[in-house]
């Protein structure tokens, strides 16, 4: 819907309001270097601090993961449902998450704390993104729980972890164009799984300790 105008009109104001320069600004991003430090911190086992962390892990947005419900996870399999999915209406779907080992612990712990909603924020409804946002200024972290997908897409550039096509499926985002998803219908869960894996051991210092362990048997 709009607002009729002649387009004289609208010429004028345009030239009267002259050019829109508008420049982007990024949500504040946890360099990835940091991230198994702040998964650290983050060690309280509040709410919070477990969707932080699940956040982390999963990469999926604070929608889907602040609804998240036990109910929806299948094995090691996350189904976030089409209506917590970043989209249009006619186009968004449901997203399969391959869980991790440190990502399936969270969702046993919440389920026998809290039941079939994982992450509360009490009376049975999910936590607010105010309240995970007062956790991390708790901590005087100054990324925000959306820049963690940053903070992988970071990672995976600087460490070549996968591909591009790979990376992008994790964060659920559209690759390529309409005719080529026509076809290419594939969701890349088995290949995205050793990726998850490698982050969620990086995230959680595991992957340190190996390297550590692996130093001293060498000495």
């Amino acid at each position: 819907m709009g607002f009729g105008c002649d387009p004289f009109s609208a010429e004028a104001a345009q030239r009267m309001l002259g050019a829109v320069i508008h420049t982007p600004k990024h949500i504040p991003a946890t360099p990835w270097q940091d991230m198994p430090a702040l998964y650290a911190r983050l060690n309280a086992g509040t709410v919070g601090h477990e969707c932080l962390r699940f956040m982390m892990l999963t990469l999926v947005r604070y929608m889907g993961c602040a609804g998240a419900r036990a109910a929806e996870v299948d094995g090691d399999v996350w189904t976030v449902p089409p209506e917590r999915m970043k989209g249009t209406l006619k186009h968004v779907r449901e997203f399969r998450v391959p869980l991790t080992d440190p990502a399936l612990a969270i969702v046993q712990r919440q389920k026998e704390a809290f039941g079939d909603i994982l992450f509360t924020g009490g009376r049975s409804a999910p936590i607010t993104s105010a309240a995970i946002e007062k956790a991390l200024r708790v901590l005087k972290e100054d990324g925000r729980p959306h820049g963690f997908r940053s903070s992988f897409r970071m990672w995976v550039q600087d460490t070549d972890a996968c591909s591009f096509d790979v990376a992008e499926t994790i964060l659920g985002h559209t690759v390529g164009g309409r005719i080529e998803r026509t076809y290419a219908r594939s969701d890349l869960l088995e290949r995205r799984r050793p990726v998850m894996e490698a982050w969620a051991r990086y995230v959680t210092g595991s992957a340190e300790n190996v390297v550590s362990s692996g130093s001293a048997a060498d000495g």
